[in-house]
């Protein structure tokens, strides 16, 4: 699985909740924690501080704040509510739940991020996340990119969220010696085709059942 910001943090997710189908990870950029903008409450915990678009500069004087409207809500009485739980689940940085995953067969994980994205992707979240992923014995590589010397205008353009790095640079430079990895992984461990996170009051289990991913979430 590769990608960049968003593409990104769904790579690492996958891995999260299919360890035995993923072999590996390539990420430009993914953030640790998902963003708050993108479930749909943004305007309920703070108009300008989450909302779904940026803010729009068309105009001097004006700041424009665009929203999207999802089932999810602060309502503790909605089905949709999205507690604690709903929350926790969508974490690649949770390290109880990277505990259970590396109880499964690890994927590889290369990973490049900028050190000033401190708005979209922080990469203190990034740093940490990778090394709990080395600490539980992941084959991993993290390049953290924080000086103008590594700025080359043609893999790492700028010191910015996503780096203004392009995917198909990202494939050429990565892919080859990502899957010569993966062709000489030999799994020692038994592979269940589901797994289960608990999160705060719900059971998530996911389970692969024939060839198709099912979700099966349960109250403790």
């Amino acid at each position: 699985m590769l990608g960049s910001s968003h593409g990104g943090y769904l790579a690492h997710l996958c891995a999260k909740i299919a360890p035995w189908l993923i072999d590996g990870v390539i990420d430009n950029s993914g953030y640790a924690k998902f963003l708050w903008r993108l479930v749909g409450v943004g305007k309920e915990l703070d108009y300008i501080k989450y909302p779904s678009v940026p803010n729009s500069h068309l105009f001097k004087n004006i700041r424009l704040c665009f929203f999207d409207k999802t089932f999810w809500n602060l309502n503790k009485e909605s089905p949709y509510f999205f507690s604690q739980a709903r929350n926790q689940i969508r974490y690649i940085l949770e390290p109880s739940h990277l505990q259970i995953q590396a109880k499964y067969p690890k994927p590889f994980y290369v990973s490049y991020h900028c050190l000033y994205d401190d708005e979209i992707a922080p990469a203190d979240e990034k740093i940490e996340l990778y090394r709990l992923l080395k600490e539980l014995e992941f084959d991993v590589e993290f390049t953290l990119i924080n000086k103008e010397s590594q700025v080359d205008g043609k893999f790492i353009k700028e010191l910015s969220h996503g780096m203004n790095m392009s995917i198909k640079t990202l494939i050429f430079k990565e892919v080859p010696s990502m899957l010569k990895k993966i062709r000489t992984k030999q799994s020692l461990l038994k592979t269940e085709k589901t797994i289960t996170y608990p999160c705060d009051n719900l059971l998530y289990t996911f389970k692969e059942e024939e060839d198709m991913m099912r979700l099966q979430v349960m109250s403790k």
